[in-house]
């Protein structure tokens, strides 16, 4: 009678093991290396990366000699800032650097599972990387708007259109025939004759000149009358006046344009705390360029991690959907790093800031049993890959 006992009771033992094995989760994620085994139970995933564009903004400042820079003296005795030589200086105007969220192709996994009564629901982006578990909130796309690169810097050159009132002149001609028949007087056509650029030259500067008598008319006939319309009738011509004469002071003293261009580089910071690259290089002289000139300096790209990243030493999970091993992971998220990005040209600082870079920080995994059952809803940060929210459903 013992003995049976001591059997059923050994039967029982073995069912109710058996029976815990069988109710035991058959939920977990493991990483995917190089090959991936799909049996139908499997959901893929990739983790965010972080990828920067550094926009800069830079000021051209370009000169252009006046035709007439040789008699600024002799017409209009203007003797100083006068430019004898064409030219551009570049600046650096802005600089500004923006995060934006794409697949890491190096954290691709797997969400595992069988024989459930709840499968799981999830969340991915439009590029498959992972943005909440079991949520009945639904959570915004990252941003994936694309960096933008091609900027139309097509700067016009500086020319110089009205070179005077009256560049050139028409002189009739009139010849006796040497014969004197029946025709005595020939007219011929007005010969066309075109100045010399000091002839212009003269023409320009009296031209100003009447130009500051008009204005100066006007100066005074507004007197007392700055409150009627006439008057501000008068006032615009005057900034009329002012206008033309300075388009005409350019032929003596040179023109100045400024223009704003724009340039982007993108990249993708690597997995160390800290890294330094070389985006381009930038001339006072040239502007920016994506190689090395002999007058050049390098515009450099640091980052550097603020955060402590220790060492993460995750155990091996089995990465077979049916393995009966206890070692199973819930979803791997990234815990992102704080870092300083600073950039600099010439040893000069042009930008510097905070900011969570994904790859900067490391990948660890929830708990398998935050997946069963739809107990718990997981919401993660759509950008960098970090928890954002564990709540109970």
């Amino acid at each position: 009678m013992k003995k049976k006992s001591l059997l059923a009771l050994l039967m029982l033992s073995c069912i109710s093991s058996f029976a815990q094995k069988e109710t035991e989760t058959s939920y977990y994620v493991n990483a995917i290396g190089n090959t991936i085994n799909i049996d139908g139970h499997q959901i893929i995933y990739y983790l965010p990366q972080n990828l920067l564009t550094v926009n800069l903004e830079f000021t051209q400042i370009s000169k252009a000699k006046g035709p007439y820079a040789e008699f600024a003296e002799k017409y209009l005795n203007i003797t100083s800032d006068i430019i004898t030589e064409d030219g551009s200086q570049f600046l650096i105007k802005k600089v500004n650097v923006k995060r934006y969220a794409v697949p890491d192709t190096a954290q691709l996994y797997a969400l595992n599972f069988t024989g459930q009564e709840y499968l799981p629901m999830v969340q991915l982006s439009t590029n498959s990387t992972i943005l909440a578990c079991n949520s009945h909130h639904i959570v915004d796309d990252p941003n994936f708007a694309t960096p933008e690169t091609n900027f139309n810097n097509n700067i016009e050159p500086i020319q110089f259109l009205d070179l005077g009132v009256k560049p050139f002149i028409f002189e009739e001609e009139d010849t006796e025939d040497a014969d004197n028949d029946s025709i005595s007087n020939v007219k011929n056509e007005p010969r066309m004759i075109v100045r010399t650029p000091e002839e212009c030259a003269a023409e320009a500067a009296a031209f100003i000149r009447k130009i500051r008598k008009r204005r100066l008319k006007l100066i005074a006939g507004i007197s007392g009358e700055a409150n009627n319309a006439d008057g501000d009738a008068i006032r615009t011509m005057i900034k009329n006046l002012n206008n033309l004469e300075n388009e005409y002071l350019q032929l003596f003293i040179g023109k100045t344009v400024k223009n704003t261009y724009k340039q982007a580089v993108t990249l993708i910071p690597n997995s160390n705390q800290n890294e330094q690259q070389i985006i381009g290089y930038f001339s006072e002289t040239e502007g920016f360029s994506t190689t090395k000139k002999s007058n050049s300096y390098p515009i450099t790209l640091k980052i550097t991690s603020i955060t402590s990243v220790p060492k993460v030493d995750i155990k091996a999970v089995e990465t077979s959907a049916k393995s009966t091993s206890n070692v199973k992971y819930g979803i791997y998220y990234r815990i992102p790093a704080t870092v300083k990005i600073s950039i600099d040209c010439d040893g000069l600082l042009q930008h510097a800031e905070q900011m969570v870079i994904a790859q900067k920080g490391y990948v660890v995994p929830l708990p398998a049993d935050y997946l069963n059952n739809h107990k718990y809803a997981i919401e993660f940060d759509a950008e960098t890959g970090a928890l954002k929210r564990i709540s109970g459903n």
